[in-house]
Order: C-alpha cells, then sequence, then structure tokens
C-alpha cells in the first residue's frame, strides 16, 4: 500500500483534489457546480482506483477463478436484462388492456387481445392498418377489432406474428346494427364517399323510421359474428337513396381511425357463431 500512495499518478491526483478543495471553499458563485462536479468525479475514480489497488493486494485468486467469476456476473447480467425486457413487455401490453377495461368490465364474456398499429396501407381508401399481433396470439380472421372509443373494424387476414385490419370504413363491412333510442335497425357499412370524412352508413331503413342526428348506433349481434352492444358510433345526417329507394343515417365513428394507435381484438365471447352466418350481417 506504501508502494501505491508514492505513485507519480497518484500524486498528481492527490495535488489536483486538493486544488479542487481548496476552490469549493473560496468560491461562492455559479461556478462552484462546476468545481463541485469535477471534485465529485475525481473523487469517486480516486476511490475506484484505489479498491482496485486493494482487491489486488488482498485477492490470491488465479487467473482461471476470477474468469469463472466474470462469466457468473455476466450471465447474471443478461438474465437482467432479458427480465428487464420482460418486465416493460408485460407493463406495456397491460397499459394497452387498461384502455379497454370499461369494455372488459361491461363485458366480461370477452377474451380480449391488446394490440398496437404496426404499419398502415398508404394505398388503401378506407384506411386498413396491420397489427403486432397474430394466430400465435389467438387472433382469426373474421375478429372485431375495437378502438378504445368503439368498433372500428375486423381481422381481414392474419399470418403468426400479424394480422391486416379492414375498418368499418370499407364497402366490405356489414355490421347488423340497431339505433339504441329509437330501436330502427338496418346495415352499417363503409361507403367511398364518406370514408375521407372518418364516417359510415347506417342503411337499409324502412320509411317509417325515427332515426334522428345524435343518436347512438350500436351492433345488433343479428349474425353471431360481432357481439351485441358494440359502440358503432353517432348520427350526424340522414340522407334517402333515390337509386335503392331506402333512407339511410350518416353515422361517425368516436374513433379518428385514420389516428388510432391501440386496439383490442375480441377473439372470443359468449354466443359467438350461435347464429347462421348466411344471415345478414
Amino acid at each position: 500500500m506504501k508502494e501505491f500512495f508514492q505513485s507519480p499518478k497518484i500524486k498528481i491526483f492527490l495535488s489536483v483534489l486538493l486544488v479542487l478543495i481548496m476552490l469549493s471553499v473560496f468560491t461562492r458563485n455559479v461556478q462552484n457546480n462546476v468545481v463541485s462536479t469535477s471534485l465529485n468525479a475525481l473523487t469517486y475514480g480516486l476511490s475506484k482506483v484505489t479498491a482496485a489497488a486493494s482487491q489486488d493486494e488482498k485477492s490470491d485468486k488465479s487467473f482461471d477463478e476470477l474468469k469463472a467469476e466474470n462469466e457468473l456476473l455476466s450471465q447474471a447480467n443478461r438474465e437482467l436484462r432479458a427480465r428487464l425486457v420482460d418486465y416493460y413487455d408485460v407493463k406495456e401490453e397491460n397499459t394497452r388492456l387498461w384502455k379497454f377495461y370499461d369494455l372488459k368490465k361491461e363485458h366480461e364474456d370477452f377474451s380480449l387481445i391488446p394490440a398496437r398499429v404496426l404499419r398502415r396501407d398508404s394505398n388503401d381508401e378506407f384506411y386498413s392498418f396491420t397489427i403486432d399481433k397474430g394466430t400465435s396470439s389467438a387472433i382469426s380472421a373474421g375478429d372485431p377489432v375495437m378502438g378504445e372509443n368503439g368498433l372500428i373494424g375486423w381481422i381481414a387476414e392474419a399470418d403468426v406474428y400479424t394480422a391486416k385490419v379492414s375498418t368499418v370504413l370499407s364497402p366490405q363491412t356489414g355490421i347488423g346494427a340497431v339505433d339504441n333510442a329509437t330501436g330502427d335497425t338496418g346495415v352499417l357499412t363503409g361507403s367511398a364517399k364518406y370514408a375521407d370524412r372518418n364516417r359510415v352508413i347506417f342503411s337499409k331503413l324502412n320509411s317509417e323510421h325515427k332515426v334522428k342526428e345524435g343518436d347512438i348506433i350500436t351492433s345488433s349481434g343479428s349474425a353471431g359474428i360481432y357481439p351485441k352492444g358494440l359502440v358503432l358510433g353517432e348520427v350526424k345526417e340522414i340522407g334517402y337513396d333515390t337509386y335503392d329507394t331506402s333512407y339511410y343515417a350518416v353515422v361517425e365513428p368516436y374513433d379518428d381511425i385514420k389516428k388510432v394507435v391501440d386496439v383490442a381484438v375480441i377473439c372470443g365471447y359468449e354466443g359467438q357463431g350461435e347464429i347462421l352466418t348466411g344471415a345478414s350481417e
């Protein structure tokens, strides 16, 4: 240890340390922060050097023993990093699922899989997108997809780790729907005319319907494809289709489908598929 303190490098450290101590005592302005930081850094470095020197003097372990200890420490470090990654993955998934707490509370029979939008199809005028969950998470084609405020689409196709979602803005969508206020029934579908405005059509209304602006439209569950009671949106206007000679309502989903990030896939619910799939939905 005596030789350690007689080392030229240690003498330099001690000299600089002494100067910094004097500066920290006599300097009372903003520069004190810099001096203090430097002092702390040097003190920490010196303590590490001293500790290392002490360990070297005391240690009588062989190179192989030290190497084995180092390998064990490295392995433990890798395991801790892996656990930390797993922890953050679980935490993130729980955060996503928490956004759908009210939905799960209202529909305890729902099997919900939280997911996140990976990418969007820039060539699709109906704003389809791909999510980061697939068949390995029990997701399959046809499963309903929820936004934070209501139904926004369905699984068009799925592979092991990802799935493509067609949105309710697409004309390929057909959902049995009902006006909660009046009981009027119809079919909710997408339309090229309204897709860019984030709106859909509640069609097939009879001539004596009582649907009005502000009414909330939900799924009727008439064909066993979509659960009953999913929020689809709010009526914004009423129209008449001269070609089809029927009334319709323009409905706006409560989620902005172009910007949605977090979703939940309903991959199972009580009564799923019990009604003939040939029914109109």
